[in-house]
């Protein structure tokens, strides 16, 4: 895992050779980060479903401001720290050790950007995500949410959420997503 672009292009991220965790490969966060363009720069960005945090290092070293990283595993969350010292953005990041669905209730409220990526065989967690950044008013009105899945999955949303872009990459699909306006 290394760092596609950005202040720390070509850097070299520490990962876990796990079966269990599926990061988000090179092609799908160059994609994503290209899309994005400029518009990460000054954000405050939300890594959910974490991993070893490639997506958020990707943010700030392209220009985000602060990054929050969820991740339940002690052992990825570790990583996260460690790939976070190695390019020195501690002072702007935060790792929470936690379930996301109970973790982001402790969250300060109104991030630019959401990433989420929960193991594409718990479906039932897109859903239940989704309602926790609505209950928590996490998304800042003008922000929006990129959910990354299998690109088989057509998932529905709520009348809350308004799919505005979605783009595949292989077996992946990004899905941006915002609130509706009522």
């Amino acid at each position: 895992m290394r760092i596609i672009a950005g202040q720390d292009k070509g850097r070299n991220l520490k990962s876990l050779d796990r079966r269990d965790v599926r990061p988000t490969s090179d092609r799908t966060r160059e994609a994503l980060f290209n899309i994005l363009g400029p518009e990460i720069i000054g954000t405050r960005f939300l890594d959910l479903y974490a991993g070893f945090g490639g997506v958020g290092i990707e943010a700030m070293s392209r220009g985000a401001d602060e990054v929050v990283y969820v991740e339940q595993d002690r052992q990825n969350a570790e990583v996260i720290e460690e790939n976070l010292a190695m390019v020195g953005y501690q002072g702007r990041s935060q790792v929470i050790r936690g379930d996301v669905i109970k973790a982001v209730g402790r969250l300060k409220p109104n991030f630019d950007l959401i990433f989420m990526d929960p193991p594409y065989q718990e479906q039932n967690l897109y859903d239940k995500t989704l309602d926790k950044i609505s209950d928590y008013k996490l998304l800042h009105p003008t922000g929006f949410i990129i959910i990354e899945h299998d690109a088989e999955v057509e998932f529905e949303l709520s009348a809350e959420y308004n799919l505005f872009k979605r783009k595949e990459y292989g077996t992946a699909a990004l899905s941006f997503v915002r609130k509706e306006d009522k």
